[in-house]
């Protein structure tokens, strides 16, 4: 439900017997921008791939076994899926019901449990708070607080990652970027900010090559060793 509707003074009725005038209001500029608020970063626009439809080369399934499993795979994905809708329509209920009561019995304690039960013939179910929120576009959202209270409690967020298969193939050049770029947040005080985590990955152009350099067998043993995330999926082909 919207808060604030908008009023259409074309469909008013009459007050005090006087009609209102049905008038275009006149275009404005927009007011100027509140002072304070929350600041904000621009990241400029970012680039998205356009999503294309592949061909995909077909199993030959002469004794029709993997069509079996595949045709079992389908048919209890969507009772899954049915389900699975289901349960997440009955989680957000339970959640909305209980939310009142969890405000009203926490209201002033300085701990709070995580959890509000609710018991049932069946069992007992939690219904849980965690300290985790999405993020809003901006805090429009929020515009019925305090201004004060929004920008004491609410502030931008952000994360930047860094393609690490992207950057310069030279480890000397990728060696002095993530140097600056240190030293560019210890100037700062900031370097708490980055993180990073290092392995061994394949290079890009493993996962084509492989088939031409290694036999089935070298295949096999090096996906033994360092497997390819395989997924089987129902969803996104019509």
């Amino acid at each position: 439900m919207n808060p604030n509707p908008t009023i259409d003074l074309s469909r008013r009725e009459p007050e005090n017997g006087v009609a209102i005038a049905d008038q275009t209001a006149p275009t404005s500029p927009p007011p100027p921008a509140r002072a304070g608020g929350i600041k904000k970063i621009s990241f400029g626009a970012m680039t998205k791939k356009a999503d294309t439809k592949t061909a995909y080369p077909v199993y030959p399934d002469q004794n029709k076994e993997a069509a079996l499993i595949a045709a079992r795979i389908v048919e209890r994905s969507a009772r899954f899926d049915e389900l699975e809708g289901q349960l997440k329509t009955d989680k957000a209920e339970l959640k909305l019901m209980v939310s009142p009561f969890y405000f009203a019995t926490n209201r002033g304690k300085g701990e709070i449990p995580s959890s509000v039960a609710v018991h049932s013939a069946a069992g007992e179910v939690l219904v849980s708070f965690t300290n985790r929120y999405p993020k809003l576009p901006d805090e429009t959202p929020l515009a019925f607080l305090d201004p004060a209270l929004v920008e004491t409690y609410f502030a931008q967020t952000f994360e930047i990652k860094i393609k690490g298969d992207a950057l310069p193939q030279d480890p000397a050049i990728c060696q002095t970027l993530l140097d600056r770029l240190q030293s560019l947040f210890a100037e700062f005080n900031a370097t708490d900010a980055l993180q990073a985590s290092a392995g061994i990955a394949p290079k890009k152009n493993f996962h084509e090559d492989r088939h031409r350099v290694l036999t089935v067998e070298q295949n096999l043993a090096v996906d033994a060793a360092c497997p390819m995330v395989a997924m089987v999926k129902t969803k996104g082909r019509k």
